[in-house]
């Protein structure tokens, strides 16, 4: 029987991601849904009657208002990451996952009845609410429940099914955008939330936040199931040395001591980190396209918005198919290439592709603004959409790693709800040249993963923290090169060294 710290992904660890990113898939859904209804809602193209009591549009006169209900969803995403964290920690991440969903169902019944703007607003923050939860919970939970071969693969599920929801929504929209048809596609959200809501309860809850809470039965048969047929008993050993371990220094911290570094470890290069690599993930400019890549397409093919589904509307949906392709592509490359040159290369062609969208812009190139968008969004996917919610996974220890996750998440959304407020107007002011602003943030993101993100693909969690917990630092030379984990190697060394322990601390045999 192997060793279960030499596994890879099993199929009951991919069946409960598929779960676990249900909420995930409703993020999608939900951050794509007013791209290509958007001149219907905002614009009234089709005209505007009454259905009964309820309008064909929502009449938004002002880009400035428009960009705040489109980025409102990110301010409920980050309500959601902030109050989840303290949630998880003590009810776990079944509790979370299953009980969040049914915030979209709240927020579904808003948007589909809507008959104004504040009351679009509030539905969007609390499907929000739902996914900056459900965001929190699924990166820590696959971090928590796979080995370092198993998170090279599982790593990328949060993009991946986000990006399954950006697509399907707008395969959706192109039949449900008029009126009064988009109201279904806004219930639909709470349709996904009450399968979340039905389904995740059938997932094993985390191994070691059942360890962390001394059921010790129940993470063992949990740990099993992750497993598949492997054997578990040096895994489940070193879980629980880790946590007695961690006891030892400290109880599980919130965000407000790892802000102000109140932590054993000094994890201010870890929140660093986190925090600029979701912030480099909004400003790099994906955000403008998922919101907004029906307007941006149609500045250059002159569509007639009133005519659904447009070419516009048409080519965002492929958009969003390409995306979802790379987004698998970005998933295996993980396991073949390192965190730091998938983020290097994806942030540098992104600034290139941007470079090339402005002169076609401004020459008035149609197939070449067209073909610049899909390639943007698809080299974002590579790298710089997975990776960032990985990050806190791979580089914080398990007592701070649910309150860095919120951080970083929180951060991103802060600044998705900013390029939603501020595109509309930015690309009215700016109008051909907008994507420079985009350029240059993807330049600036380069440079900080070369001088500060460390590698951590094939590396052991706690080897990354033991290494980088030292302030901040600059990462390039060996000094700051973490070794790569030799499974089986290692396995077998922490096995025998843990059998030394033991036989060291039992009395001895030949004393009177």
């Amino acid at each position: 029987m192997i060793d279960s710290r030499t596994v890879g992904v099993t199929k009951y660890q991919a069946f409960c991601t598929a779960l676990a990113a249900i909420g995930t898939f409703n993020f999608g859904w939900n951050i794509g849904s007013v791209n290509i209804p958007g001149d219907v809602l905002q614009n009234c193209v089709t005209g505007r009657k009454f259905y009964g009591p309820f309008p064909s549009c929502i009449d938004v006169s002002s880009g400035t208002v428009w960009g705040i209900i489109v980025g409102c969803f990110a301010l409920g995403a980050i309500i959601g990451a902030v109050v989840s964290n303290p949630v998880i920690d003590r009810m776990g991440y079944k509790f979370a996952l299953s009980w969040f969903a049914l915030a979209n169902v709240i927020g579904a019944l808003l948007l589909s009845l809507t008959t104004s703007i504040p009351q679009f607003i509030i539905g969007r923050v609390f499907v929000g609410i739902a996914a900056g939860a459900a965001n929190n919970a699924l990166s820590t939970y696959v971090s928590d429940m796979t080995t370092p071969r198993g998170r090279n693969v599982l790593g990328g599920g949060v993009q991946f099914a986000c990006n399954t929801g950006i697509m399907l929504n707008n395969a959706f929209a192109l039949g449900l955008a008029p009126p009064p048809r988009w109201r279904i596609l806004f219930s639909l959200t709470g349709v996904f939330g009450l399968i979340n809501f039905a389904l995740f309860p059938f997932a094993s809850e985390s191994p070691k936040w059942l360890v962390s809470k001394g059921r010790f039965d129940e993470a063992r048969e949990s740990l099993s199931r992750f497993r598949q047929g492997a054997d578990i008993e040096a895994e489940f050993n070193d879980m629980v040395r880790a946590d007695q371990e961690n006891r030892e220094r400290t109880e599980d911290v919130n965000v407000v001591q790892v802000i102000r570094g109140q932590t054993p470890d000094n994890l201010r290069h870890q929140l660093l980190c986190v925090s600029a690599l979701m912030f480099f993930q909004q400003l790099c400019g994906i955000n403008a396209v998922i919101f907004y890549s029906t307007q941006i397409i149609n500045k250059s093919t002159h569509d007639d918005p009133a005519d659904i589904p447009t070419l516009a509307q048409i080519l965002s949906f492929v958009i969003s198919v390409v995306a979802l392709i790379f987004t698998f592509a970005g998933m295996v490359l993980g396991a073949y290439f390192g965190r730091r040159t998938l983020l290097m290369f994806s942030h540098g062609t992104m600034a290139l592709f941007s470079a090339i969208m402005v002169a076609g812009s401004v020459k008035d190139i149609t197939g070449l603004v067209v073909t610049m968008v899909f390639l943007f969004n698809a080299f974002f996917n590579l790298g710089v959409g997975p990776i960032p919610w990985a990050t806190a996974g791979e580089m914080t220890p398990r007592y701070a790693m649910t309150a860095m996750s919120a951080i970083g998440t929180g951060i991103g959304y802060v600044f998705t709800f900013v390029i939603g407020v501020i595109f509309p107007p930015m690309q009215t002011a700016w109008d051909n040249y907008t994507f420079f602003f985009f350029m240059a943030w993807n330049l600036a993101a380069v440079s900080f993963v070369f001088l500060f993100v460390p590698e951590t693909k094939d590396r052991r969690i706690e080897d990354t923290v033991r290494t980088h917990s030292c302030g901040v630092h600059f990462v390039v030379g060996k000094k700051w090169q973490v070794e790569v984990a030799r499974e089986k190697d290692a396995a077998a060394v922490a096995t025998a060294n843990y059998n030394a322990v033991l036989e060291a601390s039992k009395p001895n045999s030949n004393v009177a």
